[in-house]
């Protein structure tokens, strides 16, 4: 656990979406996360919450909500930002799945509709704690990148490949 009493971790993390069905469907049939529940108030018109295990979640929102910190406008399906594009602006880099297997979730999450950014591969970190993990890379089907990785424990390194 994180050493400071008022810091509990991360609870969720947000994705505004082209199509939140699709997405959802992604999310839980590609990736294998669990809907919790649909909510609506003020400026969102349809959000879910997914459960991402341990408690954490990922929240989807519809295309035409205004989330906490996203834009009034409503996402456009057909003008979305190149990949490079998205690269060059985007805050959020990617955000990380721990799996078992990370070339069986990358082929899972292709055949629910994800793209490949890149495929399985196998790390191996220098330092304190050397380590050696596996990691593969998508896009997502409201083109947010998702890391799909098998790492040991950071604070006892090793392999988990």
């Amino acid at each position: 656990m994180i050493p400071n009493a008022l810091n509990q971790g991360l609870d969720h993390i947000a994705i505004r979406a082209y199509d939140l069905d699709a997405s959802v469907d992604f999310y839980t049939t590609g990736l294998g996360f669990e809907f919790v529940q649909e909510w609506s108030a003020g400026g969102v018109h349809r959000a879910v919450f997914l459960d991402a295990g341990d408690d954490r979640l990922i929240e989807l929102f519809d295309a035409v909500s205004t989330p906490p910190g996203g834009s009034p406008e409503p996402l456009d399906p057909n003008h979305r930002p190149s990949d490079a594009a998205r690269g060059r602006v985007a805050a959020l880099v990617h955000l990380a799945v721990r799996t078992d297997d990370v070339p069986a979730l990358f082929e899972q999450a292709l055949r629910a509709g994800a793209r490949p950014m890149g495929g399985p591969m196998t790390v191996r970190t220098r330092g304190k704690i050397p380590m050696t993990f596996m990691a593969a890379f998508v896009y997502g089907p409201n083109d947010e990148v998702i890391e799909l990785i098998n790492r040991p424990n950071a604070a006892v390194g090793g392999d988990a490949v």
